[in-house]
């Protein structure tokens, strides 16, 4: 079991009923996608599933994921150790993790690149797989994982809503 500021895994953790409310409602609209044998996804997603942004993101790569060529795994579920994904729980939740389907694992600003070219985002993914835009956009993406949390506290919820609204 991994506990860290950032949050744990394989952990209960006692909560009130108003801070499950709003990850009861997300757990019940953000399924975990399944695959099968024969339908492979080229990126598998690694990502904080109690964090409200990290859901928030998920939400919409899930909305534009006709496809099926992403796939979503919540660190945060019990088990997740377990199953063979050979991530540790720790590393996963210090940066979003990503696994193609030849096995290259990716962590950071590459997770996002490739997710966003396969959720056809051009652009986005454009941006963010320019060498030359690493210096900045690593460590700055490092940041904002460490404080994610804090940050989702105060934003997180909002823009939950935002994308369950708009972008379905």
């Amino acid at each position: 079991m991994y506990q860290s500021k950032l949050g744990s895994c394989d952990q209960f953790c006692p909560i009130t009923l108003w801070q499950a409310l709003p990850y009861a409602a997300v757990l019940a609209y953000v399924p975990m996608q399944t695959t099968t044998a024969s339908t492979t996804p080229e990126l598998t997603l690694y990502y904080d599933g109690k964090c409200p942004l990290c859901l928030a993101e998920v939400e919409f790569l899930q909305s534009r994921n006709a496809q099926g060529q992403l796939a979503f795994v919540d660190v945060t579920q019990t088990g997740f150790e377990a199953a063979g994904h050979n991530i540790s729980c720790e590393a996963a939740m210090a940066q979003i993790h990503g696994r193609t389907a030849d096995g290259q694992v990716l962590v950071g600003v590459p997770v996002f690149a490739t997710a966003y070219r396969l959720a056809k985002l051009p652009v986005l993914a454009w941006l963010l797989s320019r060498r030359w835009l690493m210096p900045v956009l690593q460590p700055a993406y490092v940041l904002f994982a460490k404080h994610r949390q804090a940050l989702s506290k105060r934003i997180g919820p909002s823009v939950l809503k935002f994308s369950k609204r708009f972008l379905r």
